[in-house]
């Protein structure tokens, strides 16, 4: 759809379109996303687009160290009137987001452009799944870029030599701390499995572990934890376990773990598909890198949270607005899909990708592992009035108590439980 004719339908909502409208005038869009990584991938794509549109400028700004300081930079904007066009944040901060702008009058509802498109167009090009993701109160405000589901990254070479096999991989937390032990007694200087759950900058790690028993994050008034239960004490248990019985290195920032796995010097981690393409690039020839699914507490019931961003409008100027969603439509396009894919390993958010990744997908199966994961698929959480640093920066801590061998999962479950309920308290 050009240009003048998604102003036309952003204009007229439902209106059929004037014939005669004149071609919009060249448009500057302030982008913002988090990360220098996503910076890089992007770069290209955005150069592409702007071949594409002549009349459309994208200015990439300045990214944000992580998602939750990016959104506290564009809540910050929201008072101050300073906001960017176009914005990428994660499917954890969505929610709180878009209740922030609601209450200020800046929310830009998506789903009038997404009809306008035409129901066969959006059928062709997105899953009524991932379109759930950039959803708020079952309204479009997001379109989704990326998606991750977590899985295992796995040194091949010392499974083997550990008397594994990588064709019957375990499947349970069990198993995997079972491996993890044998890879330790091999005496090679290399640790068998490393997994710090308190170590990320948000919590998407432990709502793995949660979300993995079937239970949810908050109960249904938000006044407390959903998981104040036997779920949430396997969980915490899982945590523990994995640490203690593997003598695993407990750090606070997932970088040491990500560069002794470059190493060869740790035999399985936890990450995101989105590494995948830079962890190929960074273990070379070292030794054999495989992916795994990621060993669930209730495969039946449980679920994972998907991991990734959406994009979404913050620009309230008519013009800018089709501007900016002719870029969302490139940027969650086929092609673009394909090429982030590539780039990351992230799974493709466009149906048409698929074709165009086929050959791809068939030299490189380790790409092929989140997608064995979907029906998995569970939104990540978003603690309601921005609340999310406030309550991961003190269960975090717990965390790093527990797999320290510091305190027992049945006395970190209050402690996380008060935590948590006095933080919601306190921010009603």
């Amino acid at each position: 759809m050009s240009l003048t004719r998604t102003l036309t339908a952003a204009a007229l909502a439902c209106c059929m379109a004037a014939p005669g409208i004149a071609q919009a005038s060249d448009v500057t869009l302030n982008f913002y996303h988090s990360y220098a990584s996503t910076a890089e991938f992007l770069k290209p794509i955005v150069a592409d687009f702007m071949k594409d549109h002549p009349n459309i400028k994208i200015k990439l700004q300045v990214p944000a160290e992580s998602y939750s300081a990016a959104n506290q930079t564009v809540i910050r904007g929201i008072m101050t009137d300073n906001l960017p066009d176009v914005y990428l944040p994660s499917y954890s901060t969505i929610a709180p987001l878009i209740e922030t702008l609601k209450q200020n009058g800046r929310d830009v509802e998506l789903q009038g452009l997404l009809t306008s498109e035409g129901k066969e167009w959006v059928d062709a090009n997105y899953s009524a799944k991932l379109l759930q993701l950039g959803q708020v109160d079952g309204k479009q405000y997001a379109m989704p870029f990326t998606a991750s589901l977590p899985m295992l990254y796995v040194n091949q070479d010392l499974v083997t030599k550990a008397g594994g096999d990588i064709n019957n991989f375990p499947t349970t937390w069990d198993g995997v701390i079972a491996l993890a032990q044998k890879i330790n007694a091999l005496n090679t200087g290399a640790s068998g499995l490393s997994f710090s759950v308190g170590g990320l900058s948000d919590d998407w790690y432990w709502q793995m572990m949660v979300l993995s028993t079937g239970a949810g994050i908050l109960n249904k008034d938000n006044t407390g934890i959903a998981y104040d239960n036997a779920q949430g004490l396997a969980a915490l248990k899982a945590t523990q376990d994995m640490a203690v019985k593997t003598n695993m290195t407990v750090n606070t920032t997932p970088e040491p773990t990500t560069q002794a796995f470059f190493a060869g010097k740790v035999g399985m981690i936890v990450g995101s598909p989105s590494s995948l393409t830079n962890y190929t690039k960074s273990v070379g020839d070292r030794f054999t890198l495989r992916t795994m699914k990621f060993p669930m507490l209730n495969p039946k019931d449980g679920g994972l949270p998907a991991g990734g961003n959406a994009l979404v409008i913050l620009t309230k100027d008519k013009e800018k607005q089709a501007a900016a969603w002719e870029f969302i439509k490139y940027l969650t396009g086929p092609k673009a899909q394909a090429e982030v894919s590539q780039a990351t390993g992230y799974m493709p958010t466009n149906k048409k990708s698929e074709d165009i990744l086929k050959d791809f997908y068939a030299k490189n199966p380790n790409f092929q592992t989140v997608f064995s994961e979907m029906d998995w698929a569970a939104p990540w959480y978003s603690y309601p009035n921005n609340t999310a640093d406030d309550i991961w920066k003190g269960v975090a801590l717990t965390l790093d108590k527990l797999q320290r061998n510091q305190m027992t999962p049945e006395a970190a479950l209050p402690e996380i439980r008060d935590h948590v309920a006095k933080v919601l308290a306190a921010n009603k």
